[in-house]
């Protein structure tokens, strides 16, 4: 493949230089990766803090990555991009979807014989000189003109596979956008586009301008088409009572779709408001999804990130109220309302790339989806809120340095977020409060047998009377040099699930008090420390029938060094856990304790 590679490689340039007009950038990327991990495998920045492996050697792992992108100016009229690109494990068993943390598999292999180098991305820019449109983009299209909530670019490997057309222009002062997308073969109902995978398509429209230039207005629209061929057409199923015509009928097996106002209103120079309002629905095919009509789908795919209804429709959205220096003396307050409905669905929402609440993790409270529970992950290290429900995988495989993503579907809250510059010293800090938008966690009703517990989290969210509180304060400021920091976070948690166990019924309150100091040693090498001290308590029962302390001691430090192009991160950590179970009817004690050491280094050279 290489070899092929080369040879296309020297065509292009051949062909450059015949054609005087043509100009063609070439940049490439060698990147590699190794994490060693003793004591725990599985714990760590970067990957599940409350999950261990079934074989150490899973969390050790050298990874190598190559890179190549070229970008061509064909005419004032065309421009080319191809990106190519490989992952290759030195320890990968071989299959895809092992439970392995260096295989990757899911988002690096689809198949093990897909190849080990393909072609991520392409796209063709054709700039016409046409009146109102400035754009057609042809392929992977990036930088979209669309409500991140509902159509946001797409940065992992095979998921920037995925091809569209994508159109956008202008009506005097009115920007517009509007894009098909096929789906890529992982992004269909049950996880599976099915058999006609040509009508399977996302579309969305945006148009965008500003009034009066405070004003700004956003107004979108989305809809997610899958279509399958009729069984009962008897071209597809000849067992069907139905007469042959010599052309397959096909049916709209499942729609879903949505539509918002978004916009921002600037009272002065250093204040205004941001608002976002969306409605978002989906609506299976009746015959096929609910014989008995009864609003639920029959055969339910548990791994589906949808609502279970077969018809919904729910409203969702934000306001936000922005300063910077409002006072004149460095202290800038905002103000954050957001209500996401449990039933609200987006498929081409932000995964990863962009983040978009201002609440800075912890706001998937109690979440006890496979044994994460992402709302006490993201407030113990940070996190992001992305724009779709099924946000658990893009947390299994993070690269040096990411940080988690959480899903804000079926919250509200409140948040309060502070930045005070003084001549020397930085105070910040932010205030939440969250609940849930349905304690039924969107369940029909109590004869519905899935209601009771949360046993099907996939299907709906976790029935509960949900309430949290997360804070944090810091200050960060220079000394000598050095730059240093001290931030303290608390969280507390109530779920009360919707069963007659109330042992069920879980209390959570978690502190981090953590230092912070970095230095730049030389002009090539810079370091940073951060010690710090966590604490999580679980209370499971109403009266605290078993209570669950958990006490770490976390060193990290992580040091980078850049020099002639060459670039490279070595980031360690070291953990020391007790943990203490204490059970109120026996008055027993039980104690683990354990320490986990990781190190993850990554070295890049770009060209």
């Amino acid at each position: 493949m290489l070899r092929k590679l080369a040879i296309i490689g020297l065509a292009l340039l051949i062909a450059g230089t015949v054609i005087a007009d043509v100009r063609i950038d070439w940049a490439g990327k060698l990147y590699n990766q190794m994490r060693w991990t003793t004591g725990a495998p599985g714990y760590g920045a970067h990957t599940n803090i409350w999950a261990s492996r079934n074989n150490e050697r899973f969390g050790n792992f050298v990874r190598s990555e190559a890179e190549f992108e070229m970008n061509a100016t064909v005419t004032q009229y065309v421009k080319v991009y191809l990106r190519m690109k490989t992952i290759f494990d030195s320890d990968d068993p071989g299959e895809p979807n092992d439970n392995s943390a260096n295989a990757s598999a899911w988002q690096t292999y689809w198949t093990h014989d897909s190849g080990w180098f393909k072609l991520r991305g392409f796209r063709i820019d054709y700039m016409p000189p046409w009146e109102n449109v400035d754009m057609i983009s042809l392929g992977t299209p990036m930088g979209l003109g669309f409500s991140r909530w509902f159509m946001a670019d797409r940065r992992y490997i095979d998921r920037d596979n995925a091809k569209g057309i994508y159109v956008k222009g202008h009506f005097g002062d009115v920007k517009w956008n509007v894009i098909r997308m096929w789906q890529p073969n992982w992004q269909g109902y049950d996880w599976n586009t099915g058999s006609f995978l040509a009508e399977d398509a996302t579309y969305a429209l945006n148009f965008n301008t500003v009034l009066n230039d405070v004003f700004g207005i956003n107004v979108d629209g989305v809809m997610y088409i899958d279509t399958e061929f009729d069984p009962e057409d008897y071209d597809v199923n000849s067992s069907a009572d139905d007469e042959p015509d010599g052309s397959m009928g096909t049916i709209p097996r499942y729609l879903a779709y949505g539509g918002g106002l978004s916009g921002n209103y600037d009272f002065s120079d250093v204040m205004g408001i941001e608002f976002n309002a969306m409605m978002t629905g989906q609506k299976h095919h009746q015959e096929q999804a609910d014989a008995d009509e009864d609003n639920i789908v029959d055969g339910w795919a548990d791994w589906w990130p949808s609502p279970m209804y077969t018809s919904v429709m729910s409203p969702s959205g934000y306001l936000s109220f922005l300063t910077t220096d409002p006072f004149d003396n460095g202290f800038s307050p905002n103000f954050q309302f957001f209500y996401i409905h449990h039933n609200y669905i987006s498929y081409w929402g932000s995964r990863r790339e962009h983040d978009l609440l201002m609440i800075d993790g912890g706001i998937d409270g109690i979440r006890n989806t496979y044994g994460d529970r992402l709302g006490l992950n993201t407030f113990l290290w940070g996190g992001d809120q992305i724009g779709v429900r099924h946000y658990f995988r893009d947390n299994e495989f993070l690269r040096l340095g990411e940080g988690l993503v959480e899903s804000p579907v079926g919250y509200w809250g409140g948040t309060f977020d502070f930045d005070f510059d003084l001549d020397n010293i930085t105070l910040m800090g932010q205030f939440n409060y969250l609940g849930a938008t349905d304690n039924t966690g969107g369940k029909v009703n109590e004869e519905d047998p899935n209601f009771d517990g949360p046993d099907s989290l996939m299907i709906y969210l976790p029935a509960r009377d949900f309430s949290g509180l997360v804070g944090s304060v810091g200050v960060m400021s220079q000394v000598s040099g050095i730059d240093v920091g001290l931030e303290g976070r608390y969280g507390m948690w109530s779920d009360g699930y919707d069963k007659d166990d109330e042992y069920d019924d879980m209390t959570t309150k978690a502190m981090v008090i953590e230092l912070m100091a970095g230095k730049q040693l030389t002009d090539a090498l810079h370091a940073e420390l951060k010690p710090r001290y966590q604490s999580v308590v679980d209370e499971y029962g109403e009266d605290a029938d078993c209570t669950c302390t958990t006490n770490d001691i976390v060193i990290a430090h992580k040091w980078v060094y850049n020099f002639g192009g060459f670039d490279f991160w070595l980031r360690a950590e070291h953990l020391f856990r007790t943990s203490k179970y204490e059970y109120e009817e026996t008055r027993e004690e039980e104690k683990d304790e354990f320490s986990s050491h990781t190190i993850h280094a990554a070295w890049e050279v770009k060209f």
